[in-house]
């Protein structure tokens, strides 16, 4: 529950206080909202409901449940007797404190418990300083869901100058129903007490505290104080009751000897024994059994009111539940009337002529149309309930049964053995029951706080809560969930204060809280507290001697640890590494350390170390025509003998500790070396590759291209470094291929020079070189070519699909001759050239073909 809604409360009744005082309202017709509840959470005080119109913060409302009893269904004569209320019946006042969407809130706890099932449902009581009743006031009839309750509180004045009316708007009486066909059998009578919705055999039973059966709709049992239907044929429907009993209904009587009697009429509606601390409705009449005609359904019962007022005046002073009379039945069998409801009336003075009822309806009468016939009239409705502080407040009567009219039989004018309802009750006054208990929460202000303490040790665990009549559960969670404490070694696990008597080591990490709850509604949980139960500790290791290194190996169980390694070096990790510097016997001591206390355990060890092997050797050896190899050892001083071992070598094998070893052939190898001493041996291989070179020769070619650029295509074998010199004075090249630019035409000694480690070889060869431009190699025949944009600035497009043939190559010269720019492998109609990297200015554009060139000026903006 939202706590904050309290605060408001004080204003919003201050404010209706005054109002309410302020003035005499006139009232008429409806007044109550009603609205059905479908939930009810008892420890919030939240309704949910159909509808909130109506419903205000600070207003007064009444919750009622209308139905669920349960009666026996057995096909006999205990049908409709009711064996269980449930709630039926339970009603109470309260008062709002707020409203939410099909939500109300109420200010203080209920005192009844409620079935939904059974028809609960919330009513406004408005409340006057004064009122005055200007025209009938009246409630809505009961629906099936909600309505059939008047009330209203008056703080002064009541003048009546209308009548307070809930006639007829209680439980529905039996519907009227027309048989489809009538299958009736004078030799085999209905005398069930049930039958299916639609039967010809029966007619409907009329409404009550409990709700119809599936399947059992129709027949003469009642439904509890609703009354029975008439079975087949046209005979008389049970009337209504209340606390007391309506009438049965009449028979039917053929005059023929071979026509269908109808002598298995409704059942009354039976009176409710069960009746301390519960109102009730008026019983619906059970309807006549018709074949003929819609005009034989019960009565309804009567609806409840509950006024009070200061004082009662008036022209009219009228308060009136009763049960409807039944409709008369032409040719078919008549319903029985409605019982009479409930009224409660509280008043400090009233007029001697002040008239409360709440009588039952009478039974409805037949009408046989002057033949010799005597269909079945319907049973009076009981009278109602009466709780009043009024003195001289008659008791309600009872309906009367319905009469056999316009028959020339002998039956005119009787009941024909349908009878009247019982007379109701006046009762003294009852408080209405009403909640005045708060919806106080549990809360906690301080929760368990965590603890360490040592095996054995005793703890206690607290929790502090506002006052309250709460009740308190201590919980654990050793992680399989949380489970109530109980007993063991915990004592006030039901109190604020729980104590462990003596911790066990099984207890460490146990998590504690407490539920603070209020009657298994309303419940906080506190926060959980950790134990942590330290043990007595252990002390014990185990070592791994490897080398100079010891692992060793914590069996201890403490929250901490210190070693003394024997050798002046300590550790406070629980599991270490130590490296010894020299051999020798060592005494370890571990302390395993607990605030409650130190186990100790010592243990000596003998440090001795195997060697270690290791030697290098290049991953790759390079030699002429054969490869020799030095290998280094590398390993451990305490090595005291090596065994090599060289497959593919010269030698195979070797005791050396720094053998030299050759190889003829390349490929790759294995080298081993195992290296040993008293106390062991080492192991260690590596892989190598061994390349054996011929010498290098030299060779290259050459292709011309005009404006005195020359391609050198290197045709060396066995190379592995090139150096070339162009003959004109130019810084050599390394490349192993190059584009080399002659300034001026001549003859030129070109120079390369090969190599590997193995040797050099040189070869020389004169070239012709012309630089003579672009400007007379255009041959005729070659087609068309287009440059664009030209000028250009980033990219140039050359369009050669006017060609005579596919080129080869696309060439740029600057101004000056000098080769500055190469395309090839072209393919398609078109090639895209980058500009950017080329200074502004004007140069020579040449498409090579097989057969010539085609030339063209190009100016980079």
């Amino acid at each position: 529950m939202n706590i904050l809604r309290y605060r408001f409360l004080p204003l919003i009744l201050i404010f209706q206080f005054h109002f309410s005082h302020a003035q005499t309202t006139q009232i008429s017709g409806i007044i109550n909202r009603y609205a059905a509840v479908s939930a009810i959470d008892t420890c919030s005080g939240q309704l949910n409901v159909s509808d909130t119109a109506g419903f205000r913060p600070g207003g007064h409302i009444l919750l009622i449940q209308m139905q669920g009893a349960e009666i026996s269904s057995a096909n006999n004569f205990l049908y409709g007797i009711i064996q269980t209320m449930n709630y039926a019946g339970r009603y109470e006042r309260a008062i709002i404190d707020s409203v939410a969407a099909n939500t109300l809130f109420i200010q203080k706890r209920l005192l009844n418990n409620y079935g939904i099932t059974g028809k609960v449902q919330a009513v406004t009581i408005p409340q006057y300083a004064a009122a005055v009743v200007t025209d009938t006031l009246r409630c809505q009839a009961w629906n099936g869901a909600t309505g059939g309750v008047l009330a209203f509180d008056v703080a002064g004045t009541l003048t009546l100058n209308a009548p307070v009316v809930a006639d007829g708007a209680g439980f529905r009486g039996g519907a009227a129903y027309t048989a489809a066909s009538n299958n009736c059998n004078f030799i085999f009578p209905e005398t069930a007490y049930f039958y299916p919705f639609g039967s010809f055999r029966g007619s409907y039973k009329g409404e009550g505290v409990a709700a119809p059966i599936t399947g059992k709709e129709f027949g003469r049992g009642p439904q509890a104080n609703g009354g029975g239907g008439g079975n087949d044929h046209n005979s008389g429907g049970g009337g209504g009751g209340n606390i007391s009993d309506g009438g049965n209904g009449g028979n039917n009587d053929e005059p023929n000897a071979l026509g269908c009697d109808g002598y298995y009429p409704g059942v009354r509606g039976y009176g409710i024994f069960f009746t301390t601390n519960r109102m009730f409705l008026g019983g619906g009449g059970g309807a006549g059994h018709s074949n003929n005609a819609l005009s034989s359904a019960g009565g309804p019962g009567g609806g409840i009111i509950i006024v009070q007022a200061s004082d009662i005046n008036g022209a009219t002073p009228v308060f009136s539940a009763n049960g409807k009379k039944a409709g008369n039945a032409n040719g078919d069998g008549a319903g029985g009337g409605g019982g009479g409801g409930t009224i409660w009336l509280k008043a400090d003075a009233a007029p001697a002529n002040i008239i409360v009822r709440a009588d039952g309806g009478d039974g409805g009468s037949t009408l046989n149309n002057n033949q010799n016939r005597c269909f079945g009239p319907g049973g009076g409705g009981a009278g109602g309930r009466i709780f009043t502080n009024l003195f001289g407040i008659s008791s309600p009567s009872g309906g009367n049964a319905g009469i056999v009219m316009n028959s020339s039989n002998g039956c005119n004018g009787s009941s024909n053995n349908a009878t009247g309802g019982d007379a109701g009750l006046v009762e003294p006054l009852p408080a209405i029951p009403e909640g005045d208990a708060g919806y106080l929460l549990p809360q906690i202000f301080a929760g368990p706080l965590s603890d360490t303490i040592c095996e054995g040790d005793p703890a206690v665990f607290a929790v502090q809560a506002n006052a309250g009549n709460w009740t308190f559960q201590w919980q654990q969670n050793n992680g399989a969930g949380w489970q109530n404490i109980t007993g063991g070694n915990f004592s006030g696990a039901a109190t604020d204060s729980l104590v462990l008597s003596s911790a066990s080591a099984a207890q460490n990490g146990v998590q504690l809280r407490c539920l603070v709850q209020f009657a298994n509604c309303f419940q906080a949980v506190s926060s959980a507290a950790g134990l942590t139960v330290v043990p007595t500790p252990t002390a014990g290791f185990t070592t791994s001697v490897n080398g100079y290194t010891v692992n060793f190996s914590n069996l201890s169980s403490a929250s901490s640890y210190y070693w003394n390694f024997g050798d002046g070096k300590f550790s406070p990790l629980a599991s270490p590494q130590h490296t010894y510097t020299a051999e020798g016997t060592y005494t370890v001591t571990l302390y395993a350390i607990e605030v409650c206390d130190t186990a100790v355990a010592t243990q000596t060890i003998v440090i001795a170390l195997a060697p270690t092997a290791g030697f290098f050797v290049p991953d790759t050896v390079i030699g002429c025509q054969s490869a020799l190899i030095d290998f280094e050892n590398t390993s451990s001083q305490n090595a005291a003998s090596f065994a090599w071992s060289f497959p593919g070598g010269n030698p195979g094998t070797s005791a050396a500790q720094n053998p030299s070893v050759a190889y003829s052939a390349p490929g790759t190898y294995t080298s081993q070396l195992i290296v040993s001493n008293s106390i062991g041996s080492d192991t260690t291989t590596q892989i190598f590759v061994v390349q054996i070179l011929d010498f290098p020769a030299a060779a290259f070619s050459v292709t011309s291209f005009p404006g005195g650029v020359i391609r050198f295509t290197n045709l060396s074998l066995m190379a592995t470094g090139y150096t070339w010199n162009f003959g004109d004075g130019s810084a050599p090249s390394n490349n192993p291929n190059t584009d080399h630019q002659y300034a001026q035409s001549g003859t030129y000694t070109v120079t390369l020079v090969a190599n590997n480690p193995c040797g050099v070889s040189i070869i020389q060869q004169n070239i012709e070189v012309v630089v003579s431009g672009v400007g007379t190699g255009e041959v005729k025949g070659l087609g068309r070519i287009a440059v664009y944009p030209n000028p250009a600035h980033e990219k140039l497009t050359v369009d050669y699909a006017e060609s005579a043939s596919q080129p080869v190559e696309i060439q740029i010269f600057d101004t000056t001759g000098k080769f500055v720019f190469l395309q090839t492998g072209l393919s398609g109609t078109t090639s895209e050239i980058s500009m950017e990297t080329l200074p502004a200015g004007a140069y020579r554009l040449a498409v090579r073909f097989e057969t010539g060139f085609l030339i063209r000026t190009i100016v980079k903006q």
